[in-house]
């Protein structure tokens, strides 16, 4: 890996090492570019099998990855992977539902579902007083009273009220008209939402948890270090399990604004045991230069923006 710059990030002190790469997580590091989170650049798999494959140490690289099959990007991307080099592990990805009605936001859902049940019976009992006044106004509308001549005989008869009453009772006619027209538009408006919300989403669901867990477990005999791309803190108790019980060494690499708080938890409890050495929490800014695709970087884009708590350390090399 010969560079043309002075200095190039590099791990150090490794001992026989496994990378597993958590490619949904990685992923989510720089899939859209609106997430307050957005890592602000991309990561070329060809560089990044490179870059890895620099050290000596690394014994074997596993890449998972969830196919979508029939869609060509999906397979397309998976013999990407395997062409370049990666030992790919892959399984089908799933469409689950997911009623939000049944989900974790059940309470908040029911909270919806109870303001809208509030309007309608709200926009109900306007409706019901918007018509008990119609009805006032055409009663009114409606009224007569005899004509009389200077004789006092009956000649006709004509409206109790002046003719700008008359337009005035007419025009609020109208607009109560107009206005219980648009109350039953919203109140069908507000039952078709909640027909939708009640209708179940489907989910894409691909997590490698399970394999991952069970691959280091069945590998740790064989590996000194860990270098575990992803910042997902459901594999801190694997961490654990390895730094602690198993005298391993781990690298995890995260995104600024990706990396679970269970690691702080852990950093702190390695500290006290005096095992700081043995976690290495790296942000993906690091390897920036040797990874990331070519014209991808912003030029205002700084390798700084590690996420403090976490990256005390800013040598070039673990």
């Amino acid at each position: 890996m010969n560079k043309s710059r002075i200095e190039q990030f590099r791990f150090r002190s490794l001992g026989k090492t496994l990378v597993i790469i958590d490619w949904a997580n990685v992923y989510g590091w720089f899939s859209d570019p609106k997430s307050r989170n957005y890592l602000g650049w991309k990561i070329d798999l060809q560089k990044l099998f490179d870059y890895l494959s620099g050290y000596k140490e690394v014994v074997d690289k596993r890449f998972y990855f969830g196919v979508e099959t029939g869609k060509n990007w999906s397979e397309e991307l998976q013999a990407k992977i395997k062409s370049i080099g990666f030992d790919l592990r892959s399984k089908e990805v799933k469409w689950v539902p997911v009623s939000l009605e049944k989900s974790h936001f059940k309470k908040v859902i029911k909270e919806l579902f109870d303001v809208l049940d509030g309007i309608k019976i709200t926009n109900s009992e306007i409706a019901t007083k918007l018509y008990e006044l119609r009805q006032k106004i055409e009663s009114r509308l409606a009224e007569r009273e005899p004509d009389f001549d200077t004789d006092g005989n009956v000649q006709g008869e004509y409206p109790p009220y002046s003719p700008e009453d008359a337009k005035i009772h007419s025009s609020t006619y109208e607009l109560i008209e107009e206005l219980d027209v648009e109350l039953k538009k919203l109140n069908t408006s507000i039952d078709e939402l909640q027909k939708q919300i009640s209708i179940p989403i489907m989910r894409r669901k691909c997590d490698f948890d399970v394999e991952i867990a069970r691959d280091v477990f069945n590998f740790s005999n064989d590996f000194e270090h860990l270098i575990l791309f992803s910042g997902d803190g459901d594999y801190a108790a694997l961490v654990e399990d390895l730094t602690i019980n198993k005298n391993k060494k781990v690298i995890v690499v995260f995104a600024p604004g990706h990396v679970g708080k269970e690691y702080e938890k852990l950093s702190e409890q390695l500290k006290e045991k005096y095992l700081k050495y043995r976690l290495f929490l790296c942000s993906a800014n690091r390897l920036k230069d040797d990874i990331c695709e070519e014209n991808n970087i912003p030029k205002d884009f700084s390798s700084g923006r590690d996420n403090p708590i976490l990256s005390e350390d800013h040598r070039p090399s673990q």
